[in-house]
């Protein structure tokens, strides 16, 4: 694909970058349209994106680093940072991003269920709109496949195997993730109480993400055995289902 948008002498401007940061200001304008209907203010969620993108960004790597190959890093602490040389994950960069609107939220004396109510659909849209990102970068790529469908990478900038048929994964997470972000977006009037989109959003996520790991071609593993977004997604399953239960059962009895 294009991992290189444009090139002058030494400096290159990656594909990667440009994208995500075109995610990041769609999910953030639809943050902001969101915060009006829930009366929340606007201006609240320029100020989070910044803690958002630096707690997304130290989770994003801390889980890869966690999941890869952590003696390689212990002995090269050097490379933690070298970010531009790969290794993220979008499960530690939601992690990261969670924590700081719970210290967010804490600071601003901010309902936290209202708050991250507002951010899910964002999340979910940007997630389907990063994957642009992932397909130009070639950095989480698919297995080996004769599909017709599949893609082949030739850029040597590439992350991914070259030369080689690989499951488009990244067209199965754009539609998956946009499926998420109707879901979300779709029931997000029908709720009441303050948490059930967000829930809504961490179950149908889970789901959507244990799905795409069979198809992922070289998946972050646990124990060398289960891919570590299998065990996290299903974690994420029964936090949303442990999380509307509460939801429910507090609203009923009337706390």
């Amino acid at each position: 694909m294009y991992p290189i948008l444009i090139q002058f002498g030494q400096f290159e401007l990656r594909s990667y970058g440009v994208i995500v940061a075109l995610s990041i200001l769609v999910a953030l304008w639809l943050s902001k349209k969101e915060a009006i209907r829930k009366e929340l203010d606007p201006t609240l969620f320029e100020d989070f994106s910044v803690y958002a993108l630096l707690g997304g960004i130290v989770g994003a790597r801390i889980y890869f680093i966690a999941f890869s190959d952590p003696m390689h890093y212990l002995r090269n602490p050097w490379e933690i940072l070298a970010v531009w040389h790969g290794g993220i994950g979008i499960i530690g960069s939601l992690a990261g991003g969670f924590l700081a609107a719970v210290w967010f939220c804490r600071r601003n004396r901010i309902p936290l269920l209202k708050f991250v109510d507002v951010i899910a659909p964002a999340v979910a849209l940007g997630q389907t709109l990063g994957q642009f990102a992932c397909l130009a970068n070639g950095d989480s790529y698919g297995k080996t496949t004769d599909l017709p469908w599949a893609i082949t990478y030739t850029d040597p900038r590439s992350f991914a195997p070259l030369n080689v048929p690989l499951h488009p994964i990244e067209f199965y997470e754009m539609g998956t993730y946009f499926l998420v972000f109707l879901v979300v977006w779709i029931t997000r009037k029908r709720f009441r109480s303050d948490g059930l989109s967000f829930f809504v959003y961490l179950g149908a996520y889970g789901v959507a993400r244990f799905l795409m790991e069979f198809f992922r071609g070289h998946p972050a593993m646990f124990a060398d055995s289960i891919p570590a977004a299998q065990i996290f997604g299903v974690a994420l399953i029964l936090a949303s289902a442990s999380g509307i239960f509460w939801l429910r059962s507090s609203r009923n009895t009337g706390r």
